[in-house]
């Protein structure tokens, strides 16, 4: 009886050991060379990615699904001198974050449409702005880590009316899902 016990209990640890490493297994990293990197879940088996561009100033992922009723995103990591010293959003001055909404302005080609913003945060406490137009064309959720703008734009797609809060939802999941670690410099 104590070997079947035995049996039992070692294959209990055996299994969720299989199990953690499944878990680890499942996370992804991209490298920003020389500032941090980001430990991210992996995509969901209906997502596929194309990395379209990757140095050491600019990183920029599509990300497609491969079923109707997904949104498409677009993951963008961009190293920007203004905010040079600007370590989270959170460290932001209200002008910066003044002169970031009329940035979404003038980059999107909404004309005279109206975009609503948000300043909230992820589960893991990481501060974002979420922008949707009203007219549910775009959104995207925007953040900074360590002087680079890190922004997930999401679109409509087939199967999609427009940008709602369970596509935004999701971005701010994975944005909270997502561990940046800074590099560590030798000096």
């Amino acid at each position: 009886m104590k070997k079947i016990i035995a049996l039992a209990l070692s294959l209990t640890l055996l299994l969720g050991c299989v199990s953690a490493l499944a878990e680890t297994a499942k996370q992804e990293t991209l490298t920003m060379p020389g500032a941090f990197s980001v430990k991210y879940p992996a995509l969901p088996g209906y997502y596929s990615f194309t990395v379209e561009e990757n140095n050491e100033m600019s990183y920029r992922m599509m990300i497609t699904p491969k079923e109707a009723g997904k949104p498409v995103l677009l993951l963008t990591i961009d190293f920007n001198d203004e905010w040079y010293g600007v370590n989270t959003l959170a460290d932001a001055t209200e002008e910066d974050m003044a002169a970031l909404r009329a940035d979404f302005y003038n980059v999107t080609e909404l004309n005279d449409g109206e975009i609503v913003f948000e300043e909230t945060q992820t589960n893991a406490g990481i501060p974002v702005l979420v922008a949707r137009a009203a007219d549910g064309s775009f959104g995207a959720v925007y953040t900074i880590y360590m002087s680079h703008e890190i922004e997930i734009d999401i679109f409509p797609n087939a199967g999609i009316d427009g940008i709602n809060e369970e596509a935004v939802q999701a971005v701010l999941a994975f944005l909270g899902d997502a561990e940046f670690v800074p590099l560590e410099t030798k000096e």
